[in-house]
């Protein structure tokens, strides 16, 4: 492939220190300086004998290792960005785009890309940047470098925490992409968009798609760090009892997992007494607050593509589908008579093949004799409802509602014909006046009188532990 053209007079990239073998360097780096003094343009491409720098074939993940990192690097030198963009390759085989509009309007935009072994990145400026956003923009230069780093890995994985990290009095909004060439021609995508109202990282590929958006438009009820990480552990082990009860696909759900824990970060305050130095509408107390989760309202889904594994019955899919959201309303006349409710609530649909009377995986090969097996079909709900009234100033009513609900149908086949069938139901449900905890002492001296204790959980038996130790 031909050169489209060189690179922009850009100040060199900063060099690293040699590594102790010559197939650790990243050949694209290295090209960098050498490319710097060239004429401007939009467009770099580099060579294959750039690339072949190494003693072996690059991976992806080598390929791409620090260079979406020295290129926002180089926007904090004075580097002249670019104001037209020259076309790229319509094929690529891997492609990072990184967008970023400022608060003054003009939008950024950088793309790394790589075609048959050849490295191409653009950047380029709707308008001048001045000093502050040029540093604010080499500021997410981890970030871009770590969301690069998560995708081109040997298991993709989402890597956006950095990028949710930027000066907000600067920057308006920042989106990613990344389209990541995988086996048998499959490629994996992730999308990721940030503003001041939303939060939002859609993932998809061979194996499925997941989905997860955090409303951020207020954050009234969102709680301290440390609330935070605990809904968020709460939360991490229920993607993984859903995954393994509905059979699902780990390496899918470990992308959900990267996405909803990297997107409901959201909290500033370190400790609750950070809240009275910012004074708000509703001006929640620290009772409001251990009532609730601590964490921005979101929805989040993860499903898995629809496989038949049995050749001799296509239309017995194995299946695997959760969503998961949050919902927080606080409204009143004023803050003396405010209403707090929250909602939270989980589903899980799954269908899967298992040998008989086993977990594992049964063996299909056309034949008759291999039609021995189990088939689930699993429906499995859960919720948690937090009410709170105040009238006059004064707490007046203060409740939780909870609720966890499993249904799953087994049917036997032997040769291919069923045997038996069976429902394997289970529920388990808490009701619980909150005013006795939220008027304590504890409570009141400002302690965490619930102990997070109105998180959502998914099992029936955990919900019968909870009810007997609170």
């Amino acid at each position: 492939m031909s050169s489209l053209s060189q690179l922009s007079n850009w100040q060199p990239a900063t060099r690293h220190a040699a590594p102790t073998t010559a197939r650790s360097i990243n050949p694209v780096l290295a090209r960098l300086d050498a490319a710097a003094a060239a004429q401007p343009s939009t467009i770099v491409t580099l060579s294959p004998e750039a690339i072949a720098a190494a003693s072996a074939p690059l991976t992806t993940s080598q390929r791409y290792r620090d260079v979406g990192a020295e290129m926002l690097k180089q926007l904090g030198t004075g580097s002249v960005i670019p104001l037209e963009h020259a076309k790229l390759p319509e094929d690529v085989d891997n492609r990072f785009t990184l967008s970023i509009a400022t608060k003054n309007g003009a939008r950024v935009d950088l793309t790394l890309a790589d075609v048959d072994g050849e490295m191409i990145y653009q950047v380029g400026s709707s308008a001048e940047l001045n000093d502050d956003e040029r540093k604010a923009m080499s500021d997410l230069a981890k970030g871009f470098q770590a969301a690069i780093d998560g995708m081109t890995g040997s298991s993709p994985a989402v890597r956006i925490g950095g990028l949710t990290q930027f000066d907000s009095k600067l920057v308006q909004s920042i989106d990613f992409h990344a389209e990541v060439a995988g086996p048998d021609s499959t490629t994996q995508t992730l999308d990721f968009h940030i503003d001041e109202a939303m939060r939002k990282v859609s993932v998809a590929g061979a194996d499925g798609k997941a989905e997860v958006n955090v409303d951020t438009s207020t954050m009234e009820h969102a709680g301290t760090k440390q609330q935070q990480s605990k809904a968020i552990s709460s939360y991490l082990a229920q993607f993984d009892q859903a995954v393994a009860r509905g059979h699902g696909d780990k390496k899918l759900m470990s992308m959900f997992k990267d996405a909803f824990s990297d997107l409901n970060r959201t909290a500033i305050a370190e400790s609750r007494e950070d809240f009275l130095t910012k004074p708000s509408k509703w001006q929640l107390n620290s009772g409001d607050r251990s009532a609730l989760t601590g964490l921005s309202d979101f929805s989040a889904s993860v499903s898995q593509t629809p496989k038949s594994s049995n050749p001799r019955k296509d239309w017995e899919k194995d299946t695997f589908s959760y969503v998961v959201s949050q919902e927080t309303r606080i409204d009143g006349t004023s803050h003396e008579d405010r209403k707090i409710a929250q909602s939270q609530q989980s589903q899980l649909s799954a269908k899967y093949h298992a040998d008989v009377g086993k977990s594992s995986p049964p063996f299909f090969d056309g034949t008759l004799e291999t039609q021995n097996y189990d088939y689930h079909q699993i429906e499995d709900s859960a919720r948690s409802d937090v009410s709170v009234n105040y009238r006059l100033g004064k707490l007046k009513s203060a409740s939780l509602q909870q609720m966890a609900s499993q249904s799953e149908q087994v049917q036997t086949f032997i040769l291919g014909k069923l045997k038996s069938e069976k429902a394997i139901p289970g529920q388990q449900s808490l009701v619980r006046d909150l005013l006795p905890a939220l008027t304590s002492y504890e409570s009141i001296k400002g302690d965490d009188a619930l102990d997070g204790n109105t998180l959502l959980l998914g099992l029936p038996g955990e919900l019968v532990a909870r009810s007997e130790q609170f």
